[in-house]
């Protein structure tokens, strides 16, 4: 009976303790980087090479980007609390915008807390609680759960409100571990500037892409849509 109770309590906790982060306030402005490995599952005898990246986070309240090399993923919020998104294809020079009309559009559900802390809320509400450690500014909550096909490993830093280490596994697929190794209030000197490569790359507008199907950067956009679950009850015409 006590040990169903301590599970109740501890399960409780992680619950309250997210739900707080997430809308007593917001987020505070941060720059992180973090080493990412991504495992694929292979159909034959030989294991495909683990393929390492380094992902740059920055957040404040107008900006959310996430630098991911070739790929950067941008949020913007303006003052009447409208978020548009632009994909940065650094290998084309091209950027894609969404507005945030194509967002209603596409059936995008955008949650600004989640954005703006790496990891959907929802999700890590669902986690259990393993263990924690520290305290203050010091604790650390492992947290792990498994939901539908995902197996999720995660290491919670309340004061920053971000991941230090993450773990998504599909089994037969994929496995992506992120670590976080720095962070500062802002990007540090030899960090990478959001904006800065592509202030002069060709726009391009999401809400065309029906009549551009011949596009490479189009069909590359279209399937990370796909992925994230956007196109799935919407195609353009």
């Amino acid at each position: 009976m006590k040990t169903r109770a301590l599970t109740f309590l501890l399960s409780f906790t992680v619950a309250g303790l997210l739900a707080v982060a997430a809308h007593a306030h917001e987020a505070a402005p941060l720059a992180a980087r973090y080493v990412v490995t991504v495992e694929r599952a292979s159909a034959g005898k030989q294991r495909d090479k683990p393929q390492h990246h380094t992902w740059y986070f920055y957040r404040d309240a107008q900006r959310i980007a996430v630098l991911k090399g070739n790929v950067d993923e941008v949020w913007y919020r303006d003052a009447q609390q409208r978020i548009s998104f632009e994909r940065v294809f650094h290998d084309d020079q091209r950027v894609v915008d969404y507005s945030t009309g194509e967002l209603a559009t596409l059936q995008v559900n955008v949650d600004w807390a989640s954005l703006s802390r790496f990891v959907d809320s929802a999700e890590l509400a669902q986690l259990k609680l393993v263990s924690q450690q520290g305290k203050g500014r010091e604790t650390r909550m492992h947290l792990r759960g498994r939901l539908g096909k995902v197996l999720l490993d995660v290491d919670w830093l309340p004061a920053l409100e971000l991941p230090h280490r993450l773990t998504r596994h599909v089994q037969g697929a994929t496995t992506v571990r992120m670590q976080l190794v720095a962070t500062a209030q802002t990007p540090q000197p030899n960090w990478p500037v959001a904006g800065e490569k592509s202030a002069h790359y060709l726009h391009l507008d999401a809400a065309d892409f029906g009549d551009m199907d011949y596009d490479p950067v189009v069909r590359q956009s279209e399937a990370l849509d796909a992925r994230l679950g956007w196109r799935a009850s919407h195609k353009h015409d």
